[in-house]
């Protein structure tokens, strides 16, 4: 039977969730109105919170248990299940270059420089480094939507993160086994990380494939979500019982789940349910590891060590850079896209995570550089990747289109209020008089605005634009017909998926 303090503490821990749910509801509706990318302003509202520990504080606390058992394997599998397989292969090398050799030198760079730079231990500096190497790109991922980014750099940067938390998880136990004095040489060292990198590929990839083939004789999306839980969390505990990466095990159960088992082995109900449910797993565990990574944060702490801590998050950007340079010619990336590669390798749970597990003597100095080198991470590179993707041309607009934009708009409101006017008339609430001296000008201004807007539309980029979004508008309109016509029974699922996969080429080949 449950003693009353038990309940207690449960009740309480229940209302903190609760709480940080409110929280996350409360900074998402906000970020509508203040136009500041989501993740950025959970952790500024969770060092807020921390600011206020004197008043209140939320009793779920981001721990490496928390992180690496209950959250990380659904931030994993969530990811994995919505990269294509297909796009993936086609970026295979850039993202297997940026996610291991690219990770080793970042990390080595990093460890030797500020063993320099701040006299510490080069054990300690070079876990540092492995911890500070992992991206979590899931501020930047979201811009890259919003901005219509190339979907190759966008599966180049989901991609590398994936896998080089894998690695990043893999090459800072090796260095902690070493840091406290165990003997691991050059070559043992890759042996291992083979051995764990590789083994929790190739199980990951087996499970996925396991319960892939035992859903092909199911259709009931209650017990396909209940197997897809499975998988996720089974895959990871079953490769860390058995000595090989947890990580990289759920990545791999997680892409060949989403590519194969979702795509060929599920009705169509069951897929839009499962993908839901899979989308609110992802989106509830990123809000929280959002949120309760600033509220970890002492920034009275930080700011006594912010010397250190700007030369590490500067050591440690550089190092990236170094790295992608390095790698470039082999990884055949466009020019232009160095530097975003760059900038988007944000740093975030991952890495505090790794430095909350760390017992090294050194412990509390590499937390500092590593709260400090993330919060830096996610304010400085979160907020300013915008604005370099508009100097690169990435979702920018010209001024003639911003310029027809906003006649356009002008032009709609004008319409909008005459519109207005001549109903107040036939209503008999404005004497004809009246409505001839309010309108006079509102016709003005329609007539000028007609024809700057026709001039405008004569643009090739103008016209390039309004073919592209006519384009997306009828393709969503094909696709919510063809789901809402399959939900009401109208057609069956086969001729969904067959009039969805014409629809999909007709689309592909208009000019």
């Amino acid at each position: 039977m449950l003693s009353l303090a038990a309940v207690a503490v449960g009740s309480s821990t229940i209302s903190s969730f609760l709480a940080e749910l409110l929280l996350i509801s409360a900074v998402a509706l906000s970020c509508k109105y203040l136009r500041l990318p989501y993740t950025i302003a959970l952790v500024a509202a969770g060092l807020l919170v921390g600011l206020l520990r004197g008043y209140f504080e939320l009793e779920v606390q981001l721990t490496p248990d928390l992180l690496f058992v209950i959250l990380l394997p659904i931030l994993l599998f969530e990811g994995a299940i919505h990269l294509p397989l297909q796009l993936v292969l086609a970026q295979i090398r850039p993202i297997l270059l940026l996610a291991v050799p690219g990770l080793l030198i970042t990390t080595a760079l990093v460890g030797w420089t500020l063993h320099l730079l701040l006299d510490l231990p080069l054990s300690a500096t070079l876990v540092f480094g492995a911890l500070i190497s992992a991206t979590d790109p899931i501020a930047v991922l979201a811009l890259f939507k919003e901005l219509k980014a190339p979907k190759e750099l966008t599966v180049i940067v989901e991609g590398e993160s994936l896998l080089n938390d894998g690695t990043a998880v893999v090459v800072f136990h090796l260095l902690v086994t070493a840091a406290l004095g165990g003997k691991i040489s050059p070559f043992k060292g890759c042996l291992m990380f083979l051995l764990e990198a590789g083994g929790g590929l190739l199980l990951g990839a087996a499970l996925g494939w396991l319960v892939w083939k035992a859903q092909e004789k199911i259709d009931d999306h209650l017990i396909e979500m209940t197997l897809s839980t499975i998988l996720a969390y089974g895959s990871y505990l079953l490769a860390q019982q058995l000595h090989a990466s947890g990580v990289m095990a759920v990545i791999a159960a997680g892409l060949v789940y989403g590519n194969f088992a979702m795509s060929q082995s599920m009705s169509a109900n069951t897929r839009l349910a499962l993908g839901s449910s899979w989308d609110y797993l992802g989106f509830l565990c990123n809000s929280l590891v959002f949120l309760l990574i600033g509220t970890q944060v002492d920034l009275s702490l930080l700011l006594s060590r912010s010397g250190p801590i700007l030369l590490a998050f500067v050591v440690v950007t550089l190092a990236r850079a170094l790295a992608v340079a390095v790698l470039a010619p082999w990884a055949r990336l466009p020019g232009k896209w160095y530097p975003v590669v760059i900038w988007a390798g944000l740093r975030g749970s991952i890495a505090m995570a790794l430095a909350m597990a760390i017992n090294l003597p050194q412990r509390q100095e590499i937390l500092l550089l590593t709260f400090g080198c993330v919060l830096l991470s996610v304010f400085v590179q979160g907020l300013s990747i915008k604005g370099l993707l508009h100097r690169l041309g990435m979702g920018f607009k010209s001024e003639s289109v911003r310029s027809y934009e906003a006649d356009w708009a002008e032009l709609a409101a004008q319409e909008k209020a005459l519109a207005l006017l001549r109903n107040r008339r036939s209503r008999r609430l404005i004497s004809q008089d009246v409505y001839e001296q309010m309108a006079r000008p509102l016709e003005r201004a329609i007539r000028r605005l007609e024809e700057k807007v026709a001039e405008n539309e004569a643009r090739a980029e103008i016209r390039d634009q309004q073919y592209q979004e006519a384009a997306a508008a009828l393709s969503n309109a094909r696709r919510w017909a063809l789901r809402e016509a399959f939900q009401k029974n109208q057609i069956d699922e086969k001729t969904y998926l067959e009039l969805g996969e014409k629809l999909s080429r007709v689309s592909e080949e208009e000019p």
